[in-house]
């Protein structure tokens, strides 16, 4: 899947450091092109935390709103957020999708050579597989500081695979990272073919899209895990 590139023993280095790593380019352009016209031409449904559980809200659902519904639901999630629980965004789940091309990019995650590639980049020797989502940020989505860390889910690695075109850091949709007490540390913005790569363990989080964005923030996240695949 990667790029063909001779750093990375020098990027495996860089994740040594902190458990983190941006890899720009990571992918072969072509390849880069026709995932972001996959992502961005598939319909999605609205991800949504209520009352510290998380929803989905298909666009059927939403358009059974009523206008003091959706005011209500909108109180909801910054109510959870100024708590510091919750997100909004949208979101299209690659596993069972009936969008060949969607699945496609999620075997290409699995792929022999890529999963191998993962392990030495990141020294997670028993990874073997990866989940993903695409995920489309509009204005007024965000999600609030966490980890990836559940202890019943072999969670190793999280990556962003960042497909969003001339995205300007102003528009927000930034992924923050944090202390553990809090304290900001730097933030990587949303750019065309570019892997994050971070230990699970990372306070972090996607920072609020700002209301004169005027495009979506494009990406494929999820896990790369141990155990077996679901």
């Amino acid at each position: 899947m990667f790029a063909d590139r001779n750093d990375w023993d020098a990027l495996a280095a860089r994740y040594g450091e902190d458990g983190r790593l941006r890899i720009e380019g990571a992918l072969p352009p072509d390849t880069a092109k026709a995932m972001h016209e996959t992502i961005a031409n598939i319909p999605y449904a609205l991800m949504v935390a209520l009352q510290g559980q998380g929803r989905v809200l298909n666009p059927a659902d939403l358009s059974a709103l009523s206008d003091a519904q959706h005011a209500q639901l909108q109180q909801e999630i910054f109510a959870g957020a100024a708590r510091g629980e919750g997100f909004v965004y949208e979101g299209h789940q690659i596993a069972g999708s009936p969008n060949e091309k969607l699945k496609d990019i999620l075997a290409r995650l699995n792929e022999p050579k890529t999963v191998e590639r993962i392990r030495q980049l990141t020294g997670h020797e028993d990874i073997t597989h990866a989940d993903g989502q695409a995920t489309r940020y509009r204005a007024g989505h965000f999600l609030t500081r966490h980890t990836d860390d559940p202890h019943d889910q072999q969670r190793r690695v999280a990556y962003v695979l960042s497909l969003t075109p001339q995205w300007h850091p102003d528009w927000g949709g930034l992924l923050q990272f944090y202390e553990r007490n809090g304290t900001p540390r730097d933030a990587w913005s949303p750019g065309f073919n570019i892997l994050s790569l971070f230990d699970v363990h990372h306070v972090h989080a996607v920072t609020y899209v700002a209301p004169f964005a005027p495009a979506p923030r494009l990406s494929v996240t999820g896990w790369f895990r141990a155990g077996d695949p679901a």
